[in-house]
Formats: structure tokens, C-alpha cells, sequence
């Protein structure tokens, strides 16, 4: 009733608006008894009374907007402001365009507000504890516990039960995962290896990319001789990239991630992802009709050239300049925050300029980690900052931005599962990239352990893990109409095996090698075998 109230106040007080300057209209009289009338009624019925003074005085309604804007404050409820439209409708000269304005943004006040539902903040998080029990269900299993979070993605999500809200959302956060898990594989990189095994990372990555697209393309050409070219294409290239999220997380779960054979699969899986997100933008130029010629080099330039710049000043000059420049002649209570906000900024900056030069913005993420490697301490503090943080967007990343993308319904058809076994063979071809990785350490011959042939076989599954981006380029031709639903479920399939399989058998083989190393030094050394298990 208080509405109501100040509704009347207003109303008694017209006959003073004639005061203001720019109203030469005569104002809208209403007599003592209406106002007294007005007091304690609803304010549909005050608006009658307003109404039936105008009728009754003609043309010389008042179009006041100080009586407007003070109207509109007083009612800002959808009901009432549902009356003033009725006013508006009735006698157009009432309210000014400004009033209008005014009116409408109050009307839009109520699409501003962001509402979530119990229901719906109830089901995010059964998603998450799910996500995270079925993890460690599957981690106890012996299997990386994204087998446990993928199943929750599919399970719960849009593939089948359709239970968890804003599942676009979800896979916004589970991307922001994905920038962490890049950045910190930059910061945790080895410079000094790179430099010794920059060739052969580059070999295993290019080699990686031609491998799969080459496999499938023969095989899609083979079982349909009608298929285009574009379509054999984009069948091969969904194979062509490996997961550096799935394959770095399984080997930071065997703590391998920080080894030479680490750093060497991290630097391939970069080049990998980079030549096939060029496969990629390739592809966008190739389904428009008649691009120009410069189209289909722009991405290989940017790339190429982002790489030497970028990431020749990020292990040349640009750390010195840094810690030498700024850390140094920073307080040391804020050298951490300093070097935090140094590296945001230009995280911020990277990715947008890969991004839109046509290049991945991936890539930015992990040039501007690299920025850091040699930074005194920046690996501890990421660490001790960021590892509970990146543990849960990295659980969301595989059970929403990958478990939502597998269409389980289509999983029935016959058709889809021979062909999603039949097109293994793609994520099967980048296996012998194993014969690329050099000698990391001296082998003893007679020996029961190898650390090269560890070394080789942990190359070979890593790169075959797959991922988000088989997704991205599957879903990209699906949508182009290059492939056929059918053929689309069988990549899934196929790229699902990778991404689930290919980090059991390489945790399960870091195991069996893990336990070879401590049997080893047992025999020869009992002291480093304490330090070992130590």
C-alpha cells in the first residue's frame, strides 16, 4: 500500500507542475476528493481515476516528465508497471520519449537480474561430486581418473540424461581448465632440454600430424570410392591432433611430466596441436566458395611466425628482463604478486593475438608459460596458487568440454562401432613416432630395465592419446555437412577409446617401468634405492 500511497502524494501535486519551465500545457486537475480517493486503493484503481480526469478534460492532458520519471520510480514492480503501459497506450501525450526511455529500462531492470533455481544449483553440484567420485572410483581401478569424470560428462549430460544446467557453461570452465593446464606445461618446461631435443620434438609433432590424416583418408576413400576429397580430409585431420590435456595430465599422474621424455612429448603435443589447428583454419577457407589464395597460407604464417618471435623471446631475452628489470627491484613481500600479474597480462595478451591472427590460442598459453620457465621460483608459486584451483577446472574440462561431446545414444548402431573400431587404426598410426625419441639415459647391457625403451614406449601411447580437438574438428565437418551423423559418432567412439585407454596403458606401463627402476637399483645401489623410494 505504500506504492499506493505515494501514487496519491504524486498525483495531489500536479496542479505544481505547471511551474516548471518548457509545460505551457494546462496540468491535469484533480479535486480533493480524489485524492482522497486515491489513499488505500489499489493502484489500477488510481490509475482510473487518473484516466477518467484526462477523458474528462480533453486535449489538455499534461505530457509531464517530472510527474513521468517520479511515476516510474514509484512503480517499478512488472504489475505495475504493466499499468503504465496501459496509460501510455491510451493517452500517448502523458508520458514524454524520455519517460519512455526511462520506462523501458525500468521494464528491463527485471531481465537483468540473474536468477538460478535451487533445482538447478542442486544438480551442478551432484555433477561435480559425481565427477569426482566416479574419478577416484576409476583411479582406484588403476585407470586415470578423466575415464571416471568423461563417463560422469556423458552420463549426466546432454548425450543422455540431459540432468546438468547450462552445460555450455560448464564447458566454458572446463576450457579456462584447459589455458591453466597449457600455461603451467609451458612455465614447467625445460628450456635447456628444448634445446637439445627442438628438432626431434618438431619431427614427432609434423610426423604425428601426417600420419593419422594420411591413414584416414585411406581409409574413408577405400570403403567409398564416391567420397570427396574435402571429406576424406577432414576424417584423417579429426585424428591428426593429440590431446596435450589428456596426455599431459596422465604423465603429471605418473610424475613424468618434469622428465626429459616429458618436456620431449609436451614440445611434440604443442607442434602437433599448432599444425592441426592450421589443418583447421584450413578447413574454414576450403568450404567457402572461391577464398583468395592468401587464406590458406595466413594461419601457417602467423604460426610460424608467433613461434619465432614469441617463443624466441621467451627463452632468449625476455625472462632476464624480467627477473632482472622488475622482480628484482620489486619488494620481495610483493614479488610474487608482481610476477603473477606479469604473467596474466600477458596471458591476457597472447590469446587474443594468436586467436585472431588466425593461429591458436593455445599456443598463446603456452609461450606465455614459457616466458616464465627460467624465472627464479615462478614454478613453486604457480604450483602452491593455482594446484587446488586447476584440480577441479581440469575435473570439469574432461567431464564437460569432452564427456558432453560423445554422442552415447548413437553408440547402438553396429555401423558406428565397426567403423569407430575400424578408425583406431588413425589414433594407432602415430605409435611408431616411438623411433623419433633419442637416449636420454645409459642402459647397462643385460639389464632388466631400460630407460630407453621406457622412454620410447611412453612416447608412443602419449601421442596417442586424443581429445578436445578431434571433437572440434569432427564437429566443425559434421556441421559443414563434409560428413555424415554416422561417421561423426564413429570418430567419437574412436577418439573416446584414445582418450581412455591410451592413459591406463601409459600410467599402468610408468608403473611397470617405476618398479623395474626400484628392483634395479636395489640390486646395484641399496643406498640410491632408499633415496629412490624416499
Amino acid at each position: 500500500m505504500r506504492s499506493t500511497a505515494l501514487v496519491a502524494a504524486v498525483l495531489s501535486t500536479l496542479p505544481l507542475l505547471e511551474l516548471i519551465p518548457g509545460s505551457h500545457a494546462a496540468p491535469t486537475m484533480l479535486s480533493d476528493s480524489d485524492n482522497n480517493n486515491l489513499r488505500g486503493r489499489p493502484v489500477s484503481v488510481s490509475y482510473s481515476l487518473v484516466e477518467q480526469r484526462t477523458t474528462t478534460q480533453g486535449d489538455n492532458s499534461m505530457p509531464s516528465s517530472s510527474f513521468g520519471r517520479v511515476l516510474q520510480t514509484v512503480l517499478n514492480t512488472s504489475e505495475e508497471q504493466q499499468h503504465i503501459e496501459d496509460l501510455d497506450t491510451h493517452y500517448p501525450l502523458f508520458l514524454s520519449n524520455k519517460d519512455r526511455t526511462g520506462r523501458k529500462l525500468a521494464g528491463d531492470a527485471h531481465d537483468m537480474v540473474v536468477e538460478v533455481t535451487y533445482e538447478h544449483i542442486y544438480a551442478i553440484l551432484v555433477f561435480l561430486i559425481a565427477a569426482t567420485a566416479l574419478g577416484i572410483f576409476t583411479s582406484k581401478l588403476g585407470m586415470p581418473a578423466l575415464v571416471g569424470e568423461i563417463i560422469t560428462g556423458f552420463l549426466l549430460g546432454p548425450p543422455l540424461a540431459h540432468f546438468v544446467p547450462y552445460p555450455k557453461a560448464l564447458v566454458l570452465v572446463g576450457e579456462i581448465g584447459l589455458i591453466l593446464l597449457i600455461l603451467e606445461a609451458g612455465v614447467e618446461l625445460d628450456v635447456a632440454q628444448l634445446r637439445e631435443t627442438g628438432t626431434k620434438a618438431f619431427n614427432i609433432g609434423f610426423t604425428g600430424t601426417i600420419l593419422p590424416l594420411v591413414v584416414g583418408m585411406g581409409l574413408v576413400m577405400a570403403s567409398d570410392t564416391n567420397i570427396g576429397i574435402k571429406s576424406a580430409l577432414a576424417v584423417g585431420a579429426s585424428f591428426s591432433p593429440t590431446s596435450l590435456g589428456v596426455a599431459a595430465s596422465a604423465l603429471k599422474q605418473g610424475k613424468m611430466l618434469d622428465t626429459p621424455v616429458g618436456q620431449l612429448i609436451v614440445s611434440a603435443c604443442v607442434v602437433d596441436d599448432i599444425l592441426g589447428l592450421i589443418l583447421l583454419s584450413m578447413f574454414q577457407v576450403l568450404v567457402e566458395v572461391d577464398p583468395p589464395i592468401i587464406a590458406y597460407f595466413i594461419p601457417i604464417i602467423s604460426s610460424i611466425g608467433f613461434l619465432l618471435v614469441l617463443g624466441g623471446s621467451a627463452v632468449t631475452w625476455l625472462p632476464k628482463f624480467i627477473q632482472n628489470k622488475i622482480l628484482n627491484k620489486v619488494p620481495e613481500q610483493h614479488r610474487e604478486l608482481t610476477m603473477f600479474s606479469i604473467m596474466t597480462a600477458m596471458l591476457l595478451a597472447y590469446l587474443p593475438l594468436l586467436n585472431y591472427t588466425k593461429s591458436s590460442y593455445l599456443t598463446g598459453a603456452f609461450l606465455a608459460g614459457i616466458t616464465f620457465s627460467q624465472i627464479e621460483s615462478a614454478h613453486h608459486s604457480f604450483m602452491k596458487k593455482t594446484h587446488q584451483l586447476m584440480t577441479w577446472l581440469l575435473r570439469v574440462f574432461f567431464a564437460a568440454s569432452i564427456g558432453f561431446q560423445v554422442p552415447v545414444t548413437l553408440f547402438s548402431d553396429p555401423y558406428v562401432i565397426g567403423w569407430g573400431f575400424i578408425l583406431y587404426a588413425c589414433v594407432l598410426a602415430k605409435f611408431p613416432l616411438m623411433f623419433y625419441v633419442p637416449k636420454f639415459e645409459d642402459v647397462d647391457e643385460g639389464s632388466s630395465y631400460n630407460p630407453f625403451l621406457r622412454d620410447r614406449l611412453i612416447t608412443g601411447l602419449a601421442m596417442t592419446c586424443r581429445g578436445e580437438f578431434s571433437f572440434i574438428i569432427a564437429a566443425f565437418a559434421l556441421g559443414k555437412g563434409l560428413i555424415s551423423v554416422q561417421i561423426y559418432a564413429a570418430i567419437v567412439w574412436a577418439v573416446f577409446l584414445s582418450c581412455t585407454t591410451s592413459p591406463f596403458i601409459l600410467l599402468s606401463l610408468i608403473k611397470y617401468f617405476n618398479k623395474q627402476q626400484l628392483e634395479y637399483l636395489k640390486a646395484t645401489n641399496p643406498s640410491k634405492q632408499i633415496a629412490g623410494s624416499i
